[in-house]
């Protein structure tokens, strides 16, 4: 169907599809679109509308455990400005509302509703093809429900101010046999996003009773890709909350609650000619467990109820003994693709109950044998730790002679710290010839 139109003062041509049906390679998915509009304005650059109600179904892996699942796809005030040149088309997409849901289906149930969404998308083509953009949500609202066995499980989610950009490059080919043939490192790959706020209730049925985590949280970012051919995924969250609640596993209700959460992996990729960083980071600031949860294990409060904080960050220098295209996915039994030649112990941290144990330190290694040999060493400072066996110990959670054996271990790793008061350090060497020595005494 094709006809002009005035749309204020500009003059356009609409091109108008009906009853467009589109279908999965295998077969698995259906999607019927009643109808789609382009509008082409005289004065550059193109409109796409979109039927307001979209049917659809997709079958499981599994057809005998799950029935075709039928759902509807819903917006409201959608439209997509198209403009740009052959092989650099922009799409600039707005809506005031989509919504999911799957119909009808004994087993399953999902609805996903969003809200005042805007993004644009860059897709580039030519032998370093892309598809890059950003976009914003003002609210997610995802609900599921499923039923396995007359157990009934339910979650709801909510995400507000959701906002990010991405970027993700076109390959020419792919080869389904051996899908890492034409991975190049190089080419960056990612998707980076922020949040505002967010909340999720579970719910969960068992033979016992029903198992219900609450879970609220505060503002929060992360990435995941490749960029500059390091491939890494982090994030970091604030004003973590669990609340849980299973009374029928003889569990008194608890709550967990951290001020911030963060988590970092890194690893260089295709570096055969040297070592790049690779990195590992988890550290919780600010855990404190409800006097419910404390009572489980201290319920006479002999342990001190202060906040809890980790911190795990460790650096090494990571080799690749060959390219990642050139590895056999399908050999399970082939040697690690890569060595680690150094590490550093940035940050080794606890502190938990009155005790503190903080540890620094680096070493190089030795991936021309098995097992590997490190040289180098480790600082380790202990604060509170003989009194937090003694409390332990007190209440229970440590037999008396095990304390004991532990007190005659530390002894041999650790020296008191001048004129401190429970306070422990202690130096480990290791050496090239695969010795280690702590505080000069040899222990291997």
């Amino acid at each position: 169907e094709i006809s002009a139109c005035l749309v204020g003062s500009e003059m356009c041509i609409r091109d108008r599809w009906n009853n467009v049906t589109l279908k999965s390679t295998d077969g698995q998915m259906q999607i019927a679109i009643p109808w789609v509009k382009v509008s082409k304005k005289l004065l550059g650059g193109f409109e796409m509308t979109i039927a307001e109600k979209i049917d659809g179904a997709f079958q499981s892996p599994d057809p005998k455990a799950l029935e075709p699942v039928r759902f509807v796809v819903e917006s409201k005030n959608m439209a997509v400005d198209i403009d740009g040149m052959e092989g650099a088309r922009e799409y600039n997409s707005t809506f005031e509302e989509m919504a999911f849901r799957t119909l009808d289906n004994s087993i399953i149930s999902i609805s996903a509703k969003l809200t005042e969404g805007t993004s644009t998308n860059l897709m580039e083509t030519g032998e370093t093809g892309k598809s890059s953009g950003n976009f914003n949500i003002k609210s997610i609202l995802v609900d599921y429900s499923f039923e396995i066995e007359g157990e009934m499980t339910t979650s709801t989610s909510t995400m507000m101010d959701l906002a990010g950009k991405f970027e993700v490059p076109f390959y020419n080919s792919f080869d389904t046999e051996n899908p890492m043939k034409g991975f190049d490192a190089s080419r960056d790959m990612f998707i980076e996003y922020s949040v505002g706020s967010g909340k999720t209730d579970f719910s969960m049925g068992s033979a016992i009773g029903p198992i219900i985590i609450n879970t609220t949280f505060g503002s929060g970012s992360g990435t995941i890709g490749i960029t500059d051919a390091i491939a890494s995924t982090s994030g970091a969250t604030n004003d973590l909350t669990y609340v849980i609640n299973a009374t029928g596993m003889g569990l008194p209700p608890m709550q967990i609650s951290a001020s911030e959460a963060i988590g970092k992996l890194s690893m260089p990729l295709d570096n055969v000619d040297e070592s790049k960083p690779a990195g590992f980071k988890i550290a919780l600031s600010g855990l404190n467990l409800s006097d419910q949860a404390w009572a489980m294990f201290d319920p006479t409060a002999v342990l001190p109820r202060d906040e809890i904080d980790l911190d795990i960050d460790i650096l090494a220098g990571l080799r690749w003994v060959k390219k990642i295209a050139e590895i056999d996915v399908k050999n399970p039994g082939q040697e690690p693709p890569f060595v680690v030649d150094n590490a550093e112990i940035k940050a080794l941290n606890l502190k938990i109950a009155g005790a503190e144990l903080q540890t620094t330190g680096s070493a190089i290694i030795d991936s021309s044998q098995f097992p590997p040999v490190p040289e180098g060493t480790v600082n380790i400072s202990l604060t509170g730790a003989q009194g937090l066996i003694g409390k332990l110990t007190e209440i229970g959670l440590i037999p008396e002679q095990n304390a004991m054996m532990i007190q005659g271990m530390t002894a041999m790793f650790f020296r008191p710290v001048d004129g401190g008061e429970d306070q422990l350090i202690s130096v480990i060497e290791m050496t090239k010839d695969g010795h280690v020595k702590a505080n000069g005494m040899q222990i291997k």
